[in-house]
């Protein structure tokens, strides 16, 4: 359960190896507080998840409505700041590697992406959230990869890579203006760019990666979609 706990916790913003020191029973609450506090030091928004749910001995892992929306204001039509929600992040890990040196997450499938973008000849909401984000992720660097547990018996993380990263098709709700109508946009199932470094990466560099990538990934959509409007 333990091993397990880190990998769970790359998914969107994590800081992976703090946690496998916590016991069983508080690891959901855990991983759930450090995605809601890390996610909005990131994104400098509001960011909220309803339950995280690891199953370690099957190797699945899910988290349930993790949502991103502006700090003060909830309602996109009074904010030009993008949202983005998503209903289920389900994680599939090959049980086998966890003896490995390098842990090898098969497969992270994102289901019911939803985001709202207002968008611009600048490039809109969604690019100025990109650029903060990106300019915030260096203070989330590791400066020494060793951690202490409880017992102050100083561990290594474990490296992890993904070999597969999955959204099952997203929404994406785009607005001109506060007071324009929305333009609602259906995407396709699509793939984001996977993380598997041949040496593996931290769980606090590919949670951040992931995150990363699949905001690039939305934002270019986003902009290909509004040239035709």
């Amino acid at each position: 359960m333990n091993k397990f706990a880190a990998i769970i916790f790359v998914l969107l913003l994590s800081c992976g190896a703090a946690l496998w020191f916590l016991a069983s029973d508080s690891l959901n609450f855990h991983i759930k507080n450090q995605l809601q506090n890390i996610g909005s030091q990131l994104s400098q928004q509001k960011v909220t998840v309803e339950n995280v749910t690891v199953h370690g001995y099957q190797g699945t892992g899910t988290i349930s409505n993790f949502v991103m929306a502006p700090s003060l204001l909830s309602n996109i039509s009074t904010d030009e700041k993008s949202t983005l929600s998503i209903a289920a992040i389900h994680l599939v890990v090959d049980r086998d590697s966890l003896k490995e040196d390098i842990i090898l997450i098969e497969s992270i499938t994102i289901d019911g992406l939803s985001a709202s973008i207002y968008y611009s000849e600048d490039g809109g909401s969604f690019k100025r959230l990109l650029s903060t984000v990106q300019k915030n992720i260096a203070q989330f660097t590791l400066k020494d990869p060793s951690v202490e547990n409880q017992q102050q018996v100083t561990t290594t993380p474990r490296l992890l890579k993904v070999a597969k990263i999955t959204v099952n098709s997203a929404i994406l709700n785009l607005i001109s203006h506060k007071d324009a109508p929305i333009i609602t946009k259906t995407l396709p199932r699509f793939e984001v760019e996977s993380i598997d470094k041949e040496t593996g990466s931290t769980g606090e560099t590919i949670g951040i990666e992931l995150f990363e990538k699949l905001l690039i990934t939305l934002n270019n959509q986003a902009t290909m979609l509004t040239k035709t409007l």
